[in-house]
């Protein structure tokens, strides 16, 4: 069996769709990972057809007009493969760049896993600038349908997702969360009848490096304020949280796994701010296409890094990523007239798919 084989097998028993359109959809995906761009015109341009160019390029066009797509099979994908068994530390976070004068805007949830963020649901959203109190909501409920509460064990978020209807949406809903604030918001609770900026928790500090799980009222929400200031940073880093359970500066910075991936949409990865796009139905159909490749890929790499382990450099850091790993795996494979895989490296068992059916 090869990465072809697999991925045809694995999308067949996974997606009620009909043959002809996983076919394009497998086509896009291996072409994609040869040409590591979501250009239209270059996955075109790599699928193995003896049609023209243009005649796929069409295909393609077609593919995104017409194809719909349930979310719910990326989370499906997501515990398969990567067996999320514990409840899950959600990263709320958006990304946003311009196409000509069109704002491309995606509010995503993931997933934490390793350093990494896996994604789970997305809005793209028909505007520029921070999302509202709707979308957060709209996009929080629909992981909430597939989640459920008692698999969440906390959301963290950067200062965009404040405010006191979000904030009592959260504790009313029982998420419990770790979100970073501006160091200039007015708080009580710090001197006696008194509503100050809770930077001024610096004081209350001392010489202690960090501050945990100082009871504050923001706005009308009774929340545990933790600080940290290095002196090598130009501010404080100023969570806040409605349990004292966590380690609330530690696991904030858990949130960086969703740059991490990001990062993997677009430079290190397939160039998503490459797509030629703008409406927001076909970027959240291109979004469902990256996520099952990054999963694939994610996965792939980290197999290969338990058989072999990923030096470590100088300055601490691996010297390629899991994901890079596991890109470069499959596209080796891809350029080399689709070798046979290890048995090892074999997503299928993670589907439940028989082997015998599939070879």
């Amino acid at each position: 069996m090869n990465h072809f084989s697999e991925l045809s097998y694995i999308l067949l028993n996974s997606l009620d769709w009909n043959k002809a359109r996983i076919a394009c959809l497998l086509q896009i995906l291996t072409s994609l990972f040869k040409v590591r761009t979501v250009n239209l015109t270059q996955i075109a341009s790599a699928f193995q057809t003896e049609a023209s160019e243009e005649s796929s390029y069409r295909r393609i066009q077609r593919f995104f007009q017409k194809f719909s797509f349930d979310l719910s099979f990326i989370a499906v994908m997501v515990n398969k493969l990567f067996l999320m068994s514990e409840p899950a530390v959600l990263i709320m976070d958006r990304t946003n760049w311009k196409w000509g004068k069109r704002d491309i805007n995606i509010l995503m949830v993931s997933i934490e896993h390793f350093g990494i963020g896996i994604p789970i649901y997305w809005m793209v959203l028909n505007k520029g600038g921070s999302s509202s109190f709707s979308e957060r909501t709209q996009v929080l409920k629909k992981v909430l349908d597939i989640l459920e509460i008692k698999n969440i064990k906390c959301l963290l978020a950067d200062r965009e997702f404040i405010g006191d209807e979000w904030f009592k949406f959260l504790i009313k809903e029982n998420i419990p969360f770790i979100i970073r604030v501006k160091s200039c918001f007015l708080v009580e609770g710090i001197y006696k009848n008194s509503r100050i900026p809770i930077n001024r928790l610096i004081k209350k500090k001392g010489r202690k490096a960090q501050l945990l799980h100082f009871p504050v009222k923001l706005w009308s929400n009774d929340l545990f304020a933790s600080l940290e200031f290095r002196k090598t940073a130009k501010e404080p880093l100023i969570v806040v949280s409605n349990q004292q359970e966590f380690h609330s500066l530690n696991m904030y910075k858990w949130r960086w796994g969703i740059e991490t991936f990001f990062g993997c949409l677009k430079s290190r990865g397939f160039r998503l701010e490459d797509t030629h796009m703008t409406s927001p139905a076909k970027i959240e159909k291109l979004l469902f296409i990256l996520a099952i490749a990054f999963c694939y890929a994610y996965k792939k790499g980290e197999l290969q890094s338990k058989l072999r382990s990923i030096k470590i450099k100088t300055h601490k850091r691996r010297q390629k990523s899991i994901f890079r790993l596991g890109l470069d795996l499959i596209r080796r494979a891809f350029f080399s007239n689709f070798k046979r895989l290890d048995p090892y490296f074999s997503l299928i068992e993670f589907f439940d798919i028989p082997l015998k059916e599939a070879a």
